[in-house]
């Protein structure tokens, strides 16, 4: 893509959702995230660049908080960055060079295919892999590790058995009570999710690993658009892993979509041991960057520019 001729500030509020949409939807890097009804959802207040008639766009979700204006990620949204076709590091760098001053802290995660310049020097490298679902189930089960196959037939042993369709709050609970063991969770956040799944639910497939006492071991809802499959809300409780019930799970859902031209996204993790546990499915690595930036003035400035400290400013 040539460099831009016109990068426009727009407010929510002006925003054309129609254009928007088949902006994201025609795009070589388009991802549900960036849908306006997703971002309706995860987001209270969301503006964005947009490149001439919607030729490209960029999502700027953002907050205030201590009077100050950032950028950060929504919930169950980890990347997002600029969409649009043909995308160059020049032109990822016009987006950037784009937004507002205002936005004096910055904590965005782009998409795979938006590479930047160095001069951008607060950025970290990133995790993420997916797995094509294009061959048939058992050319890709041929590529599972011997560790996966064990725990599957495992679970199997234990008497587990796989269920779809399964009620969605029941993961939301598994979510609402493991989750907060190792990350930060907003008030009121799983609440905001099952008052808005029902915009979800069409998009959305869920599965469920039980034991013979019918708890509810591992579970996930999976996101689908025509191109990927999202490991998108995931509920484990601690038991599921001494039973191999997530291997057994994401199997499940291999075996119902495998053959189908699309890639299933894990939406990856930094964590060595997760990002292991994917690449035993045979996911490759398709890695992004998030950026994290500090426009403060004394002594705000200050604050470490490290994850930790920028998602305490979220909650």
């Amino acid at each position: 893509m040539n460099s831009p001729q016109h990068i426009q500030y727009l407010h929510g509020n002006d925003i054309d959702r129609k254009k928007w949409d088949e902006c994201v939807g025609h795009a070589a890097n388009g991802l549900i995230y960036a849908h306006s009804f997703y971002l309706d959802c995860m987001a209270k207040s969301w503006d964005a660049l947009v490149l001439n008639d919607y030729e490209a766009v960029m999502p700027l979700p953002h907050r205030k908080k201590w009077g100050i204006d950032y950028l950060f990620q929504p919930f169950l949204t980890p990347i997002l960055g600029v969409f649009g076709n043909n995308i160059s590091e020049e032109f990822v760098s016009d987006f950037l060079n784009s937004i507002p001053a205002k936005y004096k802290l910055w904590d965005i995660s782009l998409n795979h295919f938006n590479k930047i310049s160095e001069k951008f020097q607060r950025q970290y490298k990133r995790s993420n892999y997916v797995l094509s679902l294009g061959e048939s189930y058992d050319k890709i089960r041929n590529n599972y590790s011997e560790n996966i196959t064990r725990n599957i037939s495992k679970a199997d042993k234990a008497g587990c058995v796989l269920k779809k369709d399964i009620d969605v709050h029941e993961i939301i609970d598994v979510c609402r009570k493991e989750w907060v063991k190792f990350t930060s969770i907003e008030e009121g956040t799983f609440e905001n999710l099952e008052e808005k799944f029902a915009v979800f639910k069409p998009y959305t497939v869920t599965y469920g690993v039980y034991d013979r006492e019918n708890k509810l071991l591992s579970s996930c809802a999976f996101l689908i658009d025509s191109r990927r499959a999202y490991y998108w809300l995931v509920g484990n409780d601690p038991s599921a892993k001494d039973v191999g019930a997530s291997p057994m799970l994401i199997d499940g859902f291999i075996r119902d979509f495998a053959g189908k031209n699309m890639l299933l996204d894990f939406e990856g993790s930094d964590k060595r041991s997760v990002a292991e546990f994917y690449q035993r499915f045979g996911a490759r690595p398709e890695p992004f960057i998030t950026i994290y930036r500090n426009r403060l003035h004394f002594p705000l400035n200050l604050l470490k520019k490290t994850p930790a400290h920028y998602l305490s400013l979220t909650s």
